[in-house]
């Protein structure tokens, strides 16, 4: 989950100093539903994309079957206004960034490096860092602190 805030806020972050005072997330229409997103927390709210700036993120998802090996994870950004603009996908020193096709072995990889790395601390017990992904609730415990 990290991974996807990241790259959501990476991508607005194209402007010095942006303030994002809504959050909405789901599924598409007609998609299947295989997670529910228990609850998320974002502080500050709204949210100021500048560098420095610090983000708290706490998120639980409970799977609610499988995530197959070679997933892949569909993220549309859209700014909503009198007229909905579509942040695309971009590509930035070899990062895709925004509403973009990610493979999901490749945001768990990037999930699982650095200094905030989620895996092993947001996977239940036994859950490698790859796919498949198996039932189970992901998130919780301890607030996520970026740095951006």
């Amino acid at each position: 989950m990290k991974a996807f805030f990241a790259l959501a806020c990476v991508a607005l972050a194209s402007a010095r100093n942006i303030k994002i005072d809504q959050l909405e997330y789901g599924f598409c229409d007609g998609s299947a539903e295989p997670a529910s997103l228990d609850m998320i927390s974002v502080e500050p709210f709204p949210i100021v994309i500048a560098t420095g700036e610090t983000i708290t993120l706490s998120v639980q998802l409970t799977l609610n079957e499988p995530v197959p090996e070679g997933a892949q994870v569909s993220l549309k950004i859209k700014k909503e206004g009198l007229i909905d603009i579509p942040l695309p996908c971009l590509e930035i020193e070899g990062l895709h960034i925004g509403s973009c096709d990610y493979d999901a072995d490749t945001l768990l990889a990037e999930a699982e490096a650095g200094d905030h790395a989620i895996c092993p601390t947001y996977f239940p017990e036994g859950q490698e860092c790859k796919t498949p992904l198996n039932p189970g609730v992901y998130g919780a415990g301890d607030p996520l602190v970026l740095t951006l």
